[in-house]
């Protein structure tokens, strides 16, 4: 399958979604913002299949500058029902990426604003260029944040850091965002793409079943009792320890065979 204004590479199991609508730094507009929901629907057809992991990255000089301003302008023109369905087509795609059962990482170097921020954020894994700048833009133009932003940001940073940053509206950079907790790791810009695609392929022979339910209950461990999580968490590996991936690599161990998934090979 093609697409417009995003590139799909899948060499090896990593998968490489390039937005790719440099002439606009990569505005989520209407034909980007369509084929971010397809390519998630792609990705999570075949996420534990033949793709172990998804990279995000930006074509141009940014990763991804936020919403399209004309397309707003529009749809402020349309009313507010015109918007807040546009929002939930939004958020099914965004759930979609979220629960893909492998892990992602986004490759940030540039402007990441507003929906951009907001799509940066909802990866695994956040690595930067020293190019990087976070902007929280959506109170620039009276807006709140969207894409999820308002859930992700504080179980990130905090509740007061995320205040911050939605509140100003301020740009912070690649150091800023990772003493902030916002970047897993800093890397210099024409390795940033490779480096997280090395990162990402050490998940080729991991589990997807066992990633997938591990990141779905520690989403939801801020909002979930005690009580509960551990019931999920019982549940999760009863169902781990029935699956073929784990029987095999028990087997590995006990025969004194190299593992499976074993990080610093």
């Amino acid at each position: 399958m093609t697409y417009s204004e995003i590139l799909l590479d899948v060499n090896d199991g990593v998968a490489t979604v390039t937005l790719n609508r440099p002439e606009a730094r990569n505005a989520l507009g209407g034909t980007l913002r369509d084929d971010f929901a397809q390519v998630t629907q792609n990705l999570s057809e075949r996420a534990g299949k033949d793709i172990s992991a998804v990279v995000m990255a930006g074509a141009g000089k940014s990763f991804c500058a936020g919403g399209d301003l004309r397309v707003l302008k529009e749809m402020s023109a349309k009313g507010p029902e015109a918007m807040e369905a546009r929002m939930h087509e939004s958020h099914a795609t965004l759930v979609k990426w979220l629960d893909l059962p492998v892990p992602t990482i986004a490759a940030v170097h540039g402007a990441a604003a507003g929906a951009g921020f907001s799509l940066a954020i909802a990866c695994d894994f956040v690595f930067a260029a020293p190019s990087a700048r976070f902007i929280m833009s959506f109170g620039r133009i009276g807006l709140v944040p969207d894409w999820g932003a308002m859930y992700l940001l504080p179980r990130l940073i905090g509740l007061q850091r995320a205040k911050d940053l939605v509140f100003t509206a301020r740009d912070i950079d690649a150091d800023a965002a990772c003493e902030m907790g916002l970047v897993y790791e800093l890397v210099a810009e024409d390795r940033l793409r490779g480096h997280a695609q090395e990162f990402a392929a050490k998940f080729t022979n991991a589990s997807p079943e066992a990633i997938g339910m591990a990141k779905q209950i520690m989403g939801a461990a801020l909002e979930t009792d005690r009580a509960t999580a551990l019931t999920a968490e019982a549940s999760a590996q009863a169902t781990a320890n029935a699956s073929d991936y784990h029987r095999a690599a028990v087997e590995r161990f006990l025969a004194k065979e190299p593992a499976i998934f074993n990080w610093e090979s």
